[in-house]
């Protein structure tokens, strides 16, 4: 893990170029600015040096693509994603030593995927060995089986507890032996010259490979320690092996020394010898997989994680190239009772999660694919999965939220709430209970404590975490000071809405909302007549009330919107206005763009205010 020049819990997304806008002007903090907004400001300044995503990828390449269900998906039966990735084991890719099935296991594919105009990636597990191991049956998974007796060795694994709360046992090739190498990197050989001798409409569905170096696509070796401790791999040596792994693919899918694919590799494990390989060997873009950025919301140490991980893409653009990030939704969906007892609500604020921390690409289980269930989660992230460079965005957004830090001693401070330790599971308790009457709640305490595994896990709905992400999900908009100005809720509702929300406080006059929308976003329209702003709010008409919402206008002053009558008995609604005489300059108090004002005294509540802006013909 490196350390962060910065730490940052704000929406910074990963950012991408339209090939058809090279328009790019700098950013000023204002006079208020904070240390995350003018970090904001040094990450805009990269947009001159990167590459147009689409120079690298398809216009419509980021989304929502299934996770698995290959054989499933089609344009009928999924109508909403993407694509869908193509994941093979090698014991199919090569059931026999020096025999490849290409035909079956990616032309095949690779013709349905063209015929339903899906886009793919390509990833080959090596590992594990077997899936199930008891004294009658072995199940042989990923490596083949003939590996080992060309002379491989087996290395046997203790029982563990899988992801999903089973029991299991497996066994893992020892990937430093001189003939597993022999035959891994053959097999990459291999299949880098078949994909890029395919024709072009088939190669052209390929977005990038994935390297799949250790135990399936994350980025160590082994799950859990090796019974005989001969075939332990430290660090350093795993640190070797997939960098020269690295390079193998790089080899492969080169074709007269240029690089045909993006790689993408894990994001688990990286140090700055393996970041700097990366800076400093992949042309044109380069990736990475993040999932906990994929499995849900309110993981542990998500802060640091972030800032890592902008970081990293801060300095891929710095050297003008495309960055680009992918993660998975796993069967954590139907296990566990966080996401079972309102699954809709869960794959929707996971989305938005996944969106907020700037993942392009989000595998969905394919059933959760399927026609309308989940198309909320789905259309979401395809709506903002690419708009992260805010010259070029059409979209924006600010769902409201608030994650409870248990490590924010600030906030709550230990002689309120107890030591300020990761283990005290009585200090998440009494956070929690401290914020009862808006709904939160701790309902599987013991969960909260652990790492993003454990979290995941969770049997109920968790509002405290440690080190867990603690303002609004957003894209180019952030909310000014909202602990300040607004009231968090959560739980509010069984709608797909209703997990949080941000309401006013009459009662401690905390009437007005103010937002400032990033200063790149709308800058080439400012001055142009025919440009015009959609803002979109949604809020609960059953609170009752009245509210209204302002802009800043070309005339400098806080126009009106619209002024709305909350009617009790409509649940959620969405107000609209095209607004033409935007300026959003920061010429409201503060330095806000928009702003949210209440006009009685009831405490409305809210979900999202969203901004999509575009020339008018």
């Amino acid at each position: 893990m490196r350390t962060p020049a910065f730490l940052l819990c704000l929406s910074f997304c990963v950012l991408t170029y339209s090939q058809n806008d090279p328009c790019v002007s700098a950013q000023s903090p204002g006079p208020e600015s904070s240390e995350s907004e003018q970090s904001m400001t040094k990450e805009t300044q990269n947009h001159e040096a990167v590459k147009s995503a689409g120079e690298v990828f398809p216009e419509d390449a980021w989304g929502v693509y299934s996770w698995f269900g290959l054989e499933q998906v089609s344009r009928e039966r999924t109508p909403h994603i993407k694509g869908s990735p193509i994941i093979l084991r090698w014991s199919n890719l090569e059931p026999q030593n020096g025999k490849f099935d290409f035909e079956n296991t990616i032309r095949k594919p690779l013709e349905k995927l063209h015929s339903n105009d899906f886009n793919t990636f390509i990833m080959v597990w090596v590992a594990f060995s077997t899936s199930t191991v008891t004294e009658t049956d072995t199940s042989w998974v990923f490596t083949p089986k003939w590996i080992f007796s060309s002379g491989v060795p087996l290395v046997e694994f203790p029982e563990t507890i899988n992801p999903l709360g089973r029991v299991t046992k497996r066994y893992f090739p020892y990937y430093l032996d001189d003939d597993y190498k022999y035959y891994f990197h053959r097999m990459i050989d291999s299949l880098g010259n078949y994909i890029c001798t395919l024709p072009e409409h088939l190669r052209k569905r390929v977005l990038f490979v994935q390297s799949a170096e250790g135990s399936t696509g994350d980025g160590q070796a082994y799950k859990g320690r090796p019974v005989d401790p001969v075939y332990t791999i430290t660090k350093e040596q795993w640190s070797e092996f997939r960098i020269e792994t690295w390079e193998r693919y790089r080899s492969a899918f080169s074709v007269d020394g240029e690089l045909q694919f993006p790689i993408l590799t894990n994001y688990d494990s990286n140090e700055e010898e393996q970041y700097r390989w990366m800076l400093d060997s992949l042309p044109r873009a380069l990736g990475l997989k993040n999932g906990m950025f994929s499995h849900g919301y309110h993981i542990s140490d998500a802060q640091e994680r972030l800032a890592n991980f902008i970081q990293f893409r801060n300095e891929v653009e710095a050297a003008g190239k495309v960055f680009f990030a992918r993660g998975e939704q796993d069967a954590e969906w139907k296990t566990y009772g966080w996401s079972m007892q309102n699954p809709k609500q869960a794959f929707y604020w996971s989305a938005l999660y996944a969106t907020h921390c700037g993942l392009s690409m989000w595998n969905v289980p394919w059933e959760a694919c399927e026609g309308e269930t989940y198309s909320d989660a789905i259309k979401v992230f395809n709506t903002y999965a690419a708009e992260t460079n805010p010259v070029t965005a059409k979209g924006a957004f600010c769902a409201f939220r608030r994650g409870l830090d248990a490590s924010d001693t600030d906030a709550f401070p230990e002689s309120e709430y107890g030591i300020a330790a990761k283990s005290n599971i009585r200090r998440y308790i009494d956070i929690a209970d401290a914020y009862k009457a808006y709904g939160a709640s701790q309902g599987d305490p013991e969960k909260a404590t652990g790492g993003g595994m454990v979290n995941r896990k969770r049997m109920d709905y968790n509002d405290v975490g440690w080190k867990i992400l603690k303002g609004n999900y957003m894209r180019h908009i952030q909310q000014i000071d909202p602990e300040q100005t607004s009231i968090a809720w959560w739980q509010v509702d069984e709608s797909v809405y209703g997990r949080f929300a941000r309401g006013f406080d009459a009662e401690n006059n905390r009437n007005t909302m103010y937002f400032d929308v990033d200063d790149l976003y709308f800058s080439k329209y400012r001055d142009l007549g025919s440009a015009c702003l959609k803002v979109k709010v949604t809020y609960l008409a059953d609170d009752g009330g009245s509210w209204e919402l302002k802009y800043h206008a070309r005339d400098a002053s806080m126009k009106t919107a619209f002024t709305v009558e909350n009617q009790v008995g409509q649940g959620w609604q969405s107000k609209e206005v095209i607004l033409k005489d935007a300026l959003l300059d920061n010429g409201g108090p503060g330095g806000a763009d928009l702003i949210l004002q209440n006009l009685g005294k009831t405490n409305c509540r809210f979900h999202m205010i969203a901004l999509e802006k575009e020339l008018l013909q």
